[in-house]
């Protein structure tokens, strides 16, 4: 098979954002410890986010971006005469594009059977993106044929917005038959005369299901999920499978934060930690500018290592102090744990890139994201102290 792994399977999952034409009129006043005094930003836009079913597998009654499992289909050779009706120095340029200016990921650089290589893999894992948003969302981003070949060439060389096609009757009967079989999604793009949007996906980061999962569950689902950035100027609509997601909801990075932090929604850790760097993205204009200038900038693989102290439970990522220099990716050894309390690891070690979780004295669990270290590939550093925020005025539409 083309994305399963002998330890985990590969995904993609994508961060579909829109701009808000009815944003909230806010101001901030940081309380506690914060670790910075400048003001969030990210209420100038909007993100889609997916309430996964409780009978899920794999991150019950969470909220996430929209994403799955990749297919075989995904990379079938199809794809490669499908993108060709673009025209031939429009496929060539847009594989060209989509390789950046190096070696790429794991997920992307190794060595696939001759049946999965007719395309790049970072054109598959788009597709990946795109199929199960269509599957979970009932959005569809793609460009009609006729479209693609009015222009003589289609333009990497600047920013592009996704296009998402009107939902009708078809489409949805299609979405039907995509979600029984993934192969679907070629015939129905063959038959609708349309191809999948992946010009206007950028790859923004790649989390590997931390491998200390092997360690506390006999079997564990472990994934190696590509996230992709996606921005459209006209928000879809959504219409929820009611199978793998049960609830849609368009909210500003800030609000779904600002949610979590109260405990009206549960947020997994990667969901957690992008939402807070799109905080420090002032407009969607800025955001699709920003992921299209740092394409050529390949993203890495972050793999989060448990780590157990006296009072809490860490999650190190790369850069951290505390961070292995060989870190267990298959989990073979033992949890790394210190005797030493949160505060006192901290003071020793300050050099931080972690998050953890806490229960407040209500019961509620809450996310926090400690970063104090440079961001690598020329990507954006979260926004860590949304937690220490309180709102001092109400919504009002602009």
């Amino acid at each position: 098979m083309a994305a399963l792994l002998k330890s985990w399977r590969e995904a993609a999952t994508l961060i579909l954002v829109s701009a808000n034409r009815c944003r909230s009129r806010i101001t901030f006043k940081p309380v506690g410890s914060c670790q910075t005094t400048a003001e969030p930003k990210g209420d100038n836009f909007e993100t889609l986010m997916l309430k996964r079913s409780s009978k899920s597998t794999f991150m019950p009654n969470l909220y996430v971006f929209p994403g799955g499992v990749a297919s075989d289909a995904d990379f079938s050779k199809e794809w490669y005469d499908i993108f060709g009706q673009a025209g031939e120095l429009s496929r060539s340029n847009l594989f060209r594009f989509v390789k950046g200016n190096g070696p790429g990921a794991p997920m992307f650089d190794r060595i696939r059977d001759a049946e999965f290589s007719a395309i790049p893999s970072e054109i598959a894992f788009r597709i990946c993106a795109i199929r199960e948003t269509f599957e979970e969302s009932g959005v569809l981003l793609a460009r009609p044929v006729a479209d693609l070949k009015q222009t003589t060439v289609i333009n990497v060389d600047s920013p592009t917005y996704g296009s998402a096609l009107k939902c009708n009757s078809s489409i949805n009967s299609w979405r039907k038959r995509v979600e029984e079989n993934a192969s679907e999604f070629i015939t129905m793009c063959r038959d609708m005369n349309i191809v999948p949007d992946v010009w206007s996906l950028y790859e923004w980061s790649n989390w590997l299901t931390p491998a200390q999962e092997v360690i506390l569950h006999r079997k564990p689902r472990r994934y190696d999920t590509a996230f992709f950035l996606c921005c459209v100027e006209e928000k879809p609509d959504v219409a929820e499978d009611n199978g793998e997601t049960v609830h849609s909801q368009w909210g500003s990075p800030l609000n779904i934060l600002l949610e979590f932090e109260r405990g009206w929604a549960g947020i997994a850790p990667p969901q957690m930690y992008e939402l807070a760097r799109l905080l420090n993205i002032g407009s969607m204009e800025d955001l699709v500018h920003f992921g299209w200038s740092r394409s050529g900038n390949r993203i890495e693989r972050w793999l989060p290592v448990r780590f157990e102290c006296a009072d809490a439970v860490l999650y190190l990522m790369p850069g951290d102090e505390l961070y292995p220099k060989v870190p267990d990716v298959y989990g073979e050894g033992e949890i790394l744990k210190s005797s030493l309390t949160l505060k006192e690891l901290e003071q020793k070690y300050p050099i931080q890139h972690r998050t953890r979780y806490e229960v407040d004295s209500e019961g509620r669990r809450k996310g926090r994201i400690s970063c104090s270290i440079e961001m690598t590939a020329g990507h954006v550093a979260p926004y860590v102290d949304f937690a220490n925020l309180t709102l001092e005025s109400t919504e009002s539409k602009l």
